[in-house]
């Protein structure tokens, strides 16, 4: 007969509504949120608590980047240790916190314009080396903190008509993922919390780099691109997809945009082989033999 040790049990269930409290209470009273009513951005804030939840994660397990533009705010909502970096760099910062220490949970939180515009470098050399951070980008289509500027994804669903240099067609932001080597790639919707936090489980639970997409409705400058509009074109993956073939990513990212939809859900995930590798010497019991004198002469 299999004894249950009720004890276990009643610590799991405790710690479990512990973290459920630390999350429900995270960012009150400390922060006042400064987006604006409606904005997408609190349904990505809602959906990581709750996915961060359902994982057992606390405030000190996990460390947060944000980058330059409303989506950055996040970063102030997850009371915790966090990093405010520059426009295009969070990629960056967050690539330097996992290295130095791998223990953390290091989640990137930037917008459209920080990441596929000065940042899309950084976007696409994270892509191809795969390190364990998880992105989320809040894609709106404008910039929204400098006054509603057309990102390089503004025009999604539109016909532009004519376009130019200084107004190109909008910026696909799963197919460079996918055609610079990304392990994971998803897409949410910010209006459908549920499901994204289904999503950003899947994406902190991958061992390597995670990249999703949220559609983050800007609700003053993006008149187009609304609530209403998302949920007519928004789509769950078929439950037949294969996210482990890449053929089948690209098959269905074609399938759905000749049908003028948007697939929600992951679109491609297939972990890569990998050697392991040894953290930065940055902590105390690899540094309690270190000799520093050599580096101090320097300075005299």
């Amino acid at each position: 007969m299999k004894v249950i040790d009720v004890s276990q049990t009643v610590m799991q269930v405790e710690k479990q509504t512990s973290i459920d409290k630390i999350w429900e209470e995270n960012a009150v009273p400390k922060h006042r949120i400064q987006w604006c009513p409606g904005c997408g951005d609190f349904g990505v804030l809602a959906g990581l608590k709750m996915a961060l939840t359902r994982l057992g994660r606390e405030p000190h397990d996990i460390f947060p980047v944000g980058g330059i533009g409303c989506s950055g705010q996040i970063r102030n909502y997850l009371n915790g240790n966090a990093l405010h970096g520059t426009h295009g760099g969070t990629l960056a910062y967050a690539l330097g916190v996992r290295m130095a220490n791998p223990d953390l949970v290091v989640i990137a939180l930037a917008g459209d314009g920080d990441t596929f515009a000065i940042g899309v470098e950084n976007f696409v050399h994270t892509c191809r080396r795969d390190p364990q951070v998880t992105l989320v980008v809040m894609n709106n289509g404008v910039y929204g903190l400098t006054k509603g500027q057309n990102s390089p994804t503004h025009g999604l669903g539109r016909d532009l008509g004519e376009s130019s240099e200084e107004s190109p067609p909008p910026f696909d932001p799963l197919r460079l993922a996918l055609s610079a080597g990304a392990t994971f790639v998803a897409q949410s919707f910010s209006g459908d919390v549920k499901h994204a936090a289904q999503v950003y489980v899947a994406a902190l639970k991958h061992p390597g780099f995670a990249f999703i997409n949220d559609f983050s409705p800007c609700v003053t400058y993006n008149k187009f691109n609304t609530y209403d509009w998302f949920k007519e074109h928004v789509e769950h993956v078929p439950e037949g997809h294969d996210p482990m073939s890449l053929g089948s990513a690209w098959s269905l990212l074609n399938e759905f945009e000749v049908r003028g939809r948007l697939p929600m859900g992951i679109i491609y995930s297939k972990p890569r082989p990998k050697r392991r590798f040894a953290p930065l010497p940055v902590r105390g019991e690899n540094l309690n033999n270190a000799d520093i004198r050599p580096l101090l002469q320097m300075f005299r």
